[in-house]
């Protein structure tokens, strides 16, 4: 996913604008390598946030044991010969989330205090929803969501990486919010 999200964000970074003085909270970032890629990109002040019990349970830990598991899979030993030369290309003993990645729906006080501290004490200058809607969000799941990404005081820029679909283009998002919405190769739908 690294070479994906890397190309993902050389393209959405200067497609948004996206400054090394800004401070962008995402959300719907799961491990956060899209914020890890968005950080190396950009050079911002990122912090990611995901409503995930696995993603918060497991952050911190390595893919150690499922990747083991795949090498033993195909057959080889992980600790021996061509296993252990695999292991040594997939396995880089580093946690699934090598960025702040807060368990939070960022819609109390408390949570989006937590998301400033995360910033260094600053609001988010943008917000930028992750390929977080897909068919099964109604209008109104799109709609709270938004209201909630502009509850920091309303000062930000939100953004919606999306993924169109046949039941909702791009175009259909950006004008239900009243946002930016950008696809993944960079281009920008606007309201």
């Amino acid at each position: 996913m690294q070479p994906i999200l890397a190309a993902r964000w050389a393209k959405l970074v200067p497609a948004l604008g996206l400054l090394s003085t800004d401070y962008i909270c995402v959300a719907g970032c799961g491990f956060g390598w899209g914020v890890d890629a968005l950080i190396a990109e950009s050079g911002a002040t990122c912090v990611g946030v995901d409503v995930s019990d696995y993603i918060a349970a497991e952050k911190d830990n390595t893919e150690e044991a499922e990747l083991r598991a795949n090498v033993i899979a195909i057959g080889l030993d992980p600790d021996t010969g061509r296993g252990l030369e695999l292991m040594g290309h997939i396995y880089d003993g580093q946690p699934r989330a090598n960025v702040v990645v807060l368990q939070t729906d960022m819609s109390s006080a408390n949570e989006r205090q937590q998301i400033r501290a995360a910033l260094g004490g600053n609001w988010p200058s943008h917000t930028i929803f992750e390929d977080l809607v897909d068919d099964t969000w109604t209008d109104t799941d799109i709609i709270d969501a938004r209201n909630v990404g502009s509850g920091f005081g309303g000062s930000q820029t939100l953004y919606w990486i999306y993924t169109e679909t046949e039941a909702r283009s791009a175009q259909d998002l950006a004008t239900l919010t009243g946002n930016i919405v950008a696809l993944p190769n960079g281009t920008l739908v606007n309201p």
